[in-house]
């Protein structure tokens, strides 16, 4: 092998591994911007429950959502928007808090996750007792038209000042 050709194979492995790094830091820097675009989508469901902006917040629902609670599970977009529906009718002062603890994006570059903690608090409208739920929650993203929607949402209690822990 002569003197030209070693060069040659040598400028082009440092090519190959330029490139190959250049991928590599593209792809960690669109990781790292999708997981910024699914930490603000999560803190619009925590504003608009809280402002009851139900066009920002049902905006957030993928058609096809499952909301999970120990209530049971929605599984339309339908469904899962009449439940809200009845928690703000039920509940006029509820509160809502996702805190989100940890957010990754598949590999696959379509799906994410979120875990975190959750509480829920209002006032009972009959008797005028507080209440307040607190648990965890997992949070399916789905990436299509540009846009993170949730997939699939569960919410479990873990503890509860309430007589309506399982609602």
């Amino acid at each position: 092998m002569g003197v030209s050709t070693a060069f040659s194979l040598r400028r082009l492995a440092a090519v190959a591994t330029f490139v190959l790094l250049s991928q590599l830091s593209f792809g960690q820097i669109l990781k790292q911007k999708h997981l910024e675009l699914i930490k603000a989508r999560s803190e619009t469901w925590n504003k608009a429950f809280n402002s009851r902006d139900t066009t920002a917040f049902y905006g957030l629902f993928n058609p096809g959502i499952t909301v999970s609670s120990a209530s049971g599970s929605r599984t339309t977009e339908a469904a899962a928007r009449q439940w809200f529906r009845g928690r703000f009718r039920q509940r006029p002062d509820v509160t809502w808090m996702n805190r989100t603890m940890n957010v990754e994006v598949s590999d696959l570059g379509q799906l994410a996750y979120e875990t975190g903690e959750w509480a829920e608090a209002w006032t009972d409208p009959q008797d005028k007792s507080k209440n307040r739920i607190i648990g965890k929650y997992w949070l399916m993203w789905k990436f299509e038209n540009n846009a993170w929607t949730i997939l699939s949402a569960t919410y479990t209690p873990l503890s509860c000042a309430t007589r309506n822990c399982l609602d």
